[in-house]
């Protein structure tokens, strides 16, 4: 049985250990042992896969390590830890845990997991220097794995367009479609429960509020509606939610939920969903919604060119608030059983867990 230990900053629930846990609870435990390390203590086991990936046979280990003391004590903790358990294979899921092992784990086999176009993602999300040192240490980092695994086909294939010299393979990420399936109860109940109305069309968001999920565009879509017959949802939290609380400020036909552990029950009570994103790598909630039976309306970046030809899914260019209010009322007018249908069969045919955990599986075994 091949030991596979998963090392990442920590488990709060976010896309990564999303796709962490979704692979460790569905690799065959005939052959693999999965196990996973976290740097980083929890600060919050309520946010956190730790319980439930426990409570699956599966061991969970900390260096509990912040991050200042970590620049100074994870090469002889990792190594440490790491020489007590004796993987077979080693499984990076983010930036820290990726530097650190290039630079003080040797003699093991290393897979390194790229979650998104890294130089555009760290500029927006720390700015220019700091972006671009975090992009080179990371593209080091990556050039001594032995496997460079992107979270889609289409991150394999932006990332192999701009470096053409580096080998990156993929695996596509998998929705949890025993989670995420159409709601087959009474829907007007649900909606009770969440406290949404039953008599609008309700559209959902939902993730961190920063630049790169681009909430202006979507906020001023909403105003420009002034359609009363409209609901929107935005599920998630992040350092400018309050920013976007103050541009909707006013609106009656708007909600905020916060941080939404149980976002499945509200793409189940909605109608359609929107993506806004100025980029992405593989925006798991899409592919949970479209799981959800929800028609979906994306901003047309790279990243979702293989949703093209879908009847449940609709475009809008990047950063245009009039075509999106546009997309949006059309989505309204044009909805039917048949793109419900059609969104879940596309997830049951080419996006579960089952499929990406077999994905991951034959890349342990023949891929390395």
């Amino acid at each position: 049985m091949k030991k596979v230990l998963y090392i990442i900053s920590t488990l709060k629930r976010t896309g990564p250990t999303n796709i962490l846990a979704g692979t460790a609870l569905n690799l065959d435990g005939r052959v693999f042992k999965p196990m996973v390390l976290t740097l980083s203590p929890e600060e919050d086991e309520n946010n956190s896969w730790k319980q439930e990936l426990q409570s699956k046979g599966i061991e969970v280990y900390s260096l509990n390590l912040s991050r200042i003391k970590g620049i100074f004590c994870a090469g002889r903790a990792l190594k440490r830890k790491i020489e007590e358990i004796k993987p077979d294979i080693i499984h990076t899921h983010c930036f820290r845990s990726a530097v650190y092992c290039a630079l003080f784990v040797k003699g093991y086999k290393r897979v390194s997991e790229i979650h998104c176009d890294y130089e555009e993602d760290y500029a927006l999300a720390y700015g220019g220097i700091k972006g671009a040192i975090m992009a080179k240490a990371f593209t080091w980092a990556l050039s001594s794995a032995d496997k460079r695994v992107c979270c889609s086909q289409m991150l394999a294939a932006i990332l192999r367009r701009k470096k053409p010299d580096v080998d990156y393979a993929y695996v596509n990420n998998g929705v949890d479609t025993e989670k995420f399936k159409p709601y087959d109860g009474d829907k007007a109940a649900l909606r009770r429960v969440l406290k949404l109305p039953q008599d609008k069309k309700i559209f959902i968001w939902a993730g961190v509020f920063i630049k790169r999920k681009d909430f202006p565009t979507l906020a001023k879509a909403v105003m420009a509606l002034k359609e009363e017959k409209d609901f929107f949802v935005f599920c998630g939290d992040g350092p400018l939610l309050s920013e976007m609380q103050t541009m909707l400020d006013g609106q009656k036909n708007i909600m905020f939920t916060g941080f939404c552990p149980e976002i499945h029950k509200y793409l189940q009570a909605a109608d359609f969903y929107i993506s806004t994103s100025l980029t992405e790598s593989f925006h798991l909630t899409v592919y949970e919604a479209l799981s959800c039976g929800l028609p979906v309306i994306l901003s047309d970046i790279e990243a979702y060119s293989n949703l093209r030809g879908n009847e449940a899914v609709s475009f809008f260019k990047r950063g245009d608030y009039k075509e999106l209010a546009k997309a949006i009322g059309i989505a309204a007018q044009e909805y039917s059983p048949a793109k419900r249908e059609a969104a879940v069969k596309m997830i049951r045919d080419s996006y579960s867990l089952q499929k990406m955990a077999e994905g991951y599986g034959d890349l342990y075994l023949n891929g390395l």
